[in-house]
């Protein structure tokens, strides 16, 4: 055989250089199956030599076992088969083996070389596609997981007691069963806090639809620090709005039960005194002595009748807000407890600072007062001390002028776990004689005009409570509301 001529062996490297030239491993077959030529790609992704594979059965060398590890046959390889049928193959996955005997998955394309109509040889190119398929079967998992978890929060949601509004910025809105139940399919137009949520706005508010009460909690929706949505869950609380109310009434009319013990208490003292005058008045002979008993007798009626007349101004109440006098109304309390003071020996320490009058509701400002100053009598023994303090204070965090009032005394003060639900219904430190109510009715009461109740205590030495009620000036938009 002729050496290739000079001409020929510079076509060849030209050849050479355009196969090596290719992002895909390259490579010739002959009728026989033997390696015709490779480029540099598919050795260094075999791991061969040129010279190795080139007049070699290639398929002996990197396709000889199939992916389940069994044996594959020369004749049922399908890059032989382009021979037989005369049809390239596109794309598809097998596994080769390199040198070392490691193997990986190769994405193959065959066709077929032809002249004057007859076969002659095959091109095969290929290229590892291990970690792409790795990436493709990574993607796919992921989106198996995450089509499972969207199901899976679909069903939490459509399980959810809650209705659950979740809106995008484009105005769609996607609700859950029970807020359809709720409200229908759109979101409840007295609420505005979906609207809020998609402005960026966390915020929880409560209205009254025809029929039933609607709590509302929303917040936005956030990705990658930008708002990319909004969710709200609605709660009907109708019940627990009617529940409430019961625990109002009941807890008002345990504290007139209470009251009504004590007036009578008060009232009892004087009408005893006025027994005894009268006795006197029917034993004495002496006129000076029986004017004398009919002016003392005279005062304790007085008193009587000073006592009855508290006790109408107590429960006056007004359908508006008016303007109160927490100094006189705070006198107006005491006056109802000044027998309780003397038999149990407790001494007062008002310091009543000129204050200016509070815009409220004045039965229910006078229930919370009665409540904290009954509630401080309740807890001391004898010689017990009762500390009230009436002062104006400007609210530090909105400059809001307000009045502040604290209610102490030196009972043996409030125990730590009671302290964690002290304003919770349910919770008293009087055991039996207490309903639990009063300081939860309280607390609705301050907030309902805007204001704020605080409490200290300390046990052991120096032991003893402290209440502390901060009320504005002037009342807020729900105390209008609660008045109207």
């Amino acid at each position: 055989m002729m050496a290739p001529s000079v001409t020929d062996q510079r076509a060849m490297r030209e050849w050479q250089a355009v196969l090596d030239s290719s992002g895909e491993g390259i490579w010739g077959l002959d009728r026989e199956g033997r390696c015709t030529f490779v480029n540099r790609i598919a050795l260094k992704l075999l791991g061969f030599e040129s010279e190795e594979l080139v007049g070699g059965d290639i398929h002996k060398m990197i396709h000889h076992h199939l992916p389940d590890g069994g044996r594959f046959p020369a004749e049922e390889c399908p890059i032989y088969s382009v021979f037989q049928q005369n049809l390239p193959i596109n794309n598809l996955p097998d596994m080769f083996f390199r040198k070392d005997g490691s193997s990986f998955i190769a994405e193959i394309s065959a066709q077929p070389v032809s002249a004057e109509g007859e076969i002659f040889g095959v091109v095969v190119t290929f290229r590892d596609v291990t970690e792409l398929r790795q990436q493709q079967q990574d993607l796919r998992k992921a989106c198996e997981l995450t089509e499972q978890r969207t199901a899976e929060l679909n069903a939490v949601i459509e399980s959810m007691p809650h209705g659950v509004y979740i809106a995008s910025l484009d105005g769609n809105v996607r609700s859950n069963h029970w807020a359809r139940k709720m409200s229908g399919e759109q979101f409840p137009s007295e609420l505005k806090t979906l609207e809020g949520a998609l402005a960026g706005k966390s915020s929880t508010e409560t209205v009254s639809t025809p029929g039933r009460w609607i709590r509302s909690v929303a917040a936005p929706i956030m990705q990658g620090g930008k708002v990319t949505g909004g969710v709200a869950v609605n709660t009907d609380v109708t019940q627990t709005r009617l529940q409430d109310e019961a625990l109002r009434k009941s807890e008002k009319l345990a504290a007139v039960g209470q009251l009504a013990s004590s007036i009578a208490h008060e009232i009892n003292n004087p009408l005893e005194s006025i027994t005894n005058l009268l006795y006197l008045v029917q034993k004495s002979d002496s006129i000076d002595e029986v004017k004398d008993y009919a002016r003392i007798a005279q005062d304790e009626l007085a008193r009587v009748t000073e006592i009855t007349l508290q006790t109408l101004r107590f429960h006056r109440q007004q359908s508006k807000p008016v303007e109160i006098d927490l100094a006189d109304l705070l006198r107006t309390v005491m006056a109802l407890y000044t027998g309780r003071l003397l038999v149990r020996s407790l001494s007062v320490e008002m310091k009543l600072i000129n204050s200016p009058l509070v815009t409220g509701l004045e039965g229910e400002i006078r229930q919370v007062v009665n409540n904290l100053i009954r509630n401080a009598l309740d807890v001391m023994n004898e010689g017990g001390r009762l500390l009230i303090r009436l002062h104006p204070q400007t609210n530090w965090m909105d400059g809001r002028k307000g009045v502040r009032l604290t209610v102490g005394d030196t009972g043996e003060g409030i125990s730590p776990y009671i302290m964690e639900h002290l304003f919770e219904p349910f919770q008293t430190t009087k055991e039996l004689m207490g309903t639990g109510l009063g300081l939860w009715v309280s607390k609705g009461i301050v907030e309902k005009h805007e204001g704020s109740i605080h409490t200290r205590t300390r046990r052991g030495k120096q032991h003893g409570t402290v209440f502390s009620v901060w009320l504005p000036v002037k009342g807020g938009l729900s105390l209008v509301a609660a008045a109207g």
